[in-house]
């Protein structure tokens, strides 16, 4: 533990976030990581200058890419891939679904997984699961390895199309989701914050409209990102987006909630129409 000091959130050249903090942990690998503690949003995971996930708020986040796609499917999951995830938050919460029988996850930077079980394991699944094969690999090498529709769900949980996430934000990634993912399964990655980032959805959007039929695009506000977060989903089929047939309730998601999600603002829509 230092003694408080004032740590600046970069999110573009003329803005940032504030907050006064005790650096716990740092260290380098693939990514920058950095855990500090704040009196008001406790502990909480910087990846390469940017907030991954705070103690105070990260089940909006862990329930919303987990419970939104899983309450699309006609029936409950079985088979889940996580891309990423290293957190534990989506395992944590994928836990709680009884019906699913395995879970599959690539995680391509073993620091942050040993950090997270270190300083977070609280929030994290448990990894001693049987159901749960935790695999140490690129999402996209992993994908390849896999067999076609194979997966109920495939749940993206990675950082913004830099570094080792820059893979994950591909054609060929999208392709490969594509195959493997069952005929009645749902896709989901997060997509940044438009309103900060707008070049992601914007340049991302193509590319996965050209590896699936259909693709949504949904959204959540967590408090500590100070905006919305856009995810993708994608199907292969058309879902009955706003009326959920699993019906799901966390600390925050519950099923009247999809229609929240999927009702994006002309902002957003611009940005892909473009």
């Amino acid at each position: 533990m230092t003694g408080y000091f004032w740590w600046k959130e970069k999110i573009y050249r003329d803005f940032g976030h504030a907050y006064k903090v005790e650096l716990v942990f740092e260290e380098k690998n693939l990514q920058k990581i950095q855990v500090f503690k704040n009196p008001i949003w406790g502990y909480f995971f910087v990846l390469d200058g940017i907030i991954q996930f705070t103690e105070k708020d990260e089940f909006i986040y862990h329930e919303t890419i987990t419970y939104l796609p899983a309450s699309l499917l006609e029936y409950p999951p079985e088979e889940v891939l996580i891309v990423g995830g290293g957190d534990g938050g989506v395992l944590r919460e994928l836990q709680k679904i009884s019906s699913i029988k395995r879970i599959i996850q690539f995680e391509i930077d073993t620091l942050v997984f040993e950090v997270c079980q270190k300083y977070f394991f609280k929030l994290s699944g448990d990894y001693k699961d049987p159901r749960v094969s935790f695999i140490v690999k690129d999402g996209l090498e992993g994908l390849k390895e896999c067999s076609d529709e194979e997966f109920d769900l495939i749940i993206v949980d990675c950082t913004d199309p830099v570094g080792p996430a820059k893979s994950l934000y591909t054609f060929e990634f999208y392709k490969e989701a594509q195959r493997v993912l069952k005929s009645k399964g749902v896709f989901i990655q997060q997509a940044s914050l438009p309103i900060y980032f707008p070049h992601i959805i914007k340049s991302v959007y193509p590319l996965i409209t050209s590896a699936f039929p259909i693709v949504k695009i949904a959204r959540a506000f967590v408090p500590s990102y100070g905006e919305e977060i856009a995810f993708f989903l994608a199907t292969k089929e058309s879902k009955d987006w706003l009326n959920p047939k699993q019906l799901y309730k966390g600390k925050y998601y519950n099923p009247e909630l999809n229609l929240y999600y999927f009702s994006i603002p002309n902002t957003w829509i611009n940005i892909i129409s473009k």
